[in-house]
């Protein structure tokens, strides 16, 4: 698992110039080409601010995608950090981030997959979540489609 310095430095490499809701079809083409086969097997997310504005479950995804996608949305949106960030700051121990945190693990998971959409004049703007393939591969699906949608602006 990357170090807490490493995924800090990929949310820094993230920073996009904009988010708008005309950045939201962009960002799914960066998803799609990024994913390619494997854009049928993931659910992914996107909320500007603390609206959903855009969902997508492939034809092989199930109902427990979406449930952990909104898990990996809540930790994203209550730290402005990427889920796998919590995930590697607690060394992947449930039982202290659930007796520290007093979140609850039905509605939050710290695996990766949620990824915080940040803006360099506005800082935490929105979440990104992916969920379907590994805990890690969610991830760099989601920091990887950002840094190809920065590219555009």
């Amino acid at each position: 698992m990357k170090s807490t310095i490493e995924i800090l430095d990929q949310e820094l490499m993230a920073t996009l110039k904009h988010f708008t809701l005309s950045d939201v079809p962009k960002l799914v083409d960066a998803i799609e080409k990024t994913s390619k086969e494997d854009y049928q097997r993931i659910v992914v997310e996107i909320y500007k601010g603390s609206r959903l504005v855009f969902l997508s479950a492939g034809s092989k995804t199930t109902f427990e995608n979406n449930l952990w996608a909104k898990k990996k949305h809540n930790v994203v949106a209550q730290y402005e950090h990427s889920s796998l960030y919590e995930k590697a700051v607690y060394k992947a121990d449930n039982k202290v981030f659930f007796e520290s945190s007093g979140c609850s693990a039905a509605d939050y998971a710290i695996v990766g997959g949620g990824f915080p959409i940040n803006v360099t004049t506005v800082g935490f703007s929105g979440v990104l979540v992916i969920s379907g393939l590994t805990d890690e591969e969610d991830h760099e699906l989601a920091y990887t489609a950002l840094t190809e949608l920065k590219k555009t602006q």
